[in-house]
């Protein structure tokens, strides 16, 4: 019998998307080792200049203009607009490149977590490529009408509140699948936390506060831990500062990181060590860091949120009971104060974790894609 092929396509517009990508073929690699899968970034297959400018566009609007990247945002999240856009793909896509490399591949499945690479797909409109069956994997907590795609046979979503959203876009009830969103394996281990707090050189009855670093700059952030330690002086704090070489700079020549209630860390790849460690964390408002979060039952008070999809993800973790959204540092502080006083709301927001968690979301999906090949 001829091997099976699935190909998974994500866009690097934002760190999530990929990580996604990289979880399935994780699941698939573990679970269904027969299939052959190939997991593609799509801007590989773009014009050089768009290749290396859409991500930095991308970071560069969220960062300096975030209201022009809101109004996009929010302009294109109607049916009747986003249409608008369908010939977009098509002018920095090397088409004779993308067609050829996925006919000689020849998938039984595409799966794509990027609205992006899908539309790439249609856009080809070569019925050899568009009748493949393919998936979009939403990776947001709220919806947006550029992930809804007519050429599209199945979805892969967050929750009840998209799927509804979807079916008022047409699309039919068993097409739709609540998985979650895909996180790797690691967040669904149980791990020794004694063991963890114990070779951070911590004391296990003493609360810890994770903080990730994303957009936060080192002013904000020596703020935040002098004013969360005026009312919880025992408390411990694993700042992780991510890529941002500014922030790892002045952290460690700052008096912080002489503080022996504070572990300072670049990039890593253990956070879920951490999270595993930690009572709270301080953090943004990624689609994927908040499935982390509730795979980990870790309470969450978000900050640095960029407008758009992020809004929509805060939204979801204030109503359902899991984070607190946090506009500015003074409002962080409180936030951070106020739980760290109050146990047992922290212990219901832990409760509220694990209700709405989906650690599983990669497996899940990969077996209904199993099923249909």
């Amino acid at each position: 019998m001829e091997k099976k092929k699935v190909l998974i396509l994500y866009a690097p517009l934002g760190a999530g998307h990929g990580k996604a990508a990289e979880a399935i073929a994780e699941e698939f690699a573990l679970k269904y080792p027969d299939i052959e899968v190939k997991n593609i970034d799509v801007l590989d297959f773009a014009f050089e200049i768009f290749r290396r400018g859409l991500p930095w566009a991308f970071v560069f609007f969220n960062s300096k203009a975030p209201f022009l990247y809101k109004w996009v945002y929010q302009y294109y999240n109607h049916q009747s607009r986003y249409k608008s856009l369908n010939n977009v793909p098509g002018a920095f896509l090397e088409k004779s490149r993308f067609i050829k490399f996925i006919k000689n591949f020849n998938p039984d499945f595409i799966i794509s977590t990027n609205p992006l690479p899908m539309q790439l797909v249609s856009k080809t409109k070569e019925k050899n490529i568009i009748d493949i069956l393919s998936a979009n994997v939403c990776t947001d907590f709220g919806f947006h009408s550029l992930w809804h795609n007519t050429d599209v046979n199945y979805y892969f979503v967050a929750n009840e509140e998209i799927k509804e959203i979807l079916i008022e876009h047409g699309v039919d009830d068993n097409k739709i699948q609540v998985t979650g969103i895909p996180i790797s394996l690691k967040f669904s281990e149980k791990l020794d936390r004694k063991k963890i707090i114990d070779n951070l050189g911590f004391d296990i009855s003493k609360p810890i506060l994770l903080i990730v670093g994303g957009r936060t700059s080192y002013k904000n952030l020596s703020a935040i831990i002098n004013g969360v330690k005026i009312k919880n002086n025992e408390l411990q704090f694993i700042i992780v500062a991510g890529r941002d070489k500014i922030l790892q700079k002045k952290l460690k020549d700052s008096k912080i990181s002489k503080d022996s209630s504070v572990r300072i860390f670049d990039f890593v790849d253990n956070l879920d060590e951490y999270m595993s460690a930690a009572d709270l964390i301080l953090t943004k408002a990624g689609g994927l860091t908040l499935s982390e979060c509730l795979a980990k039952n870790l309470p969450m008070v978000i900050n640095d949120i960029i407008p758009g999809q992020e809004e929509d993800n805060v939204n979801y973790a204030v109503s359902h009971g899991i984070g607190i959204k946090a506009d500015n540092t003074k409002e962080a502080i409180n936030a951070i104060n106020k739980l760290f006083l109050q146990p047992e709301k922290l212990t219901l927001m832990k409760e509220n974790c694990k209700k709405i968690a989906k650690p599983n979301a990669a497996r899940d999906l990969i077996d209904f894609v199993i099923s249909k090949i």
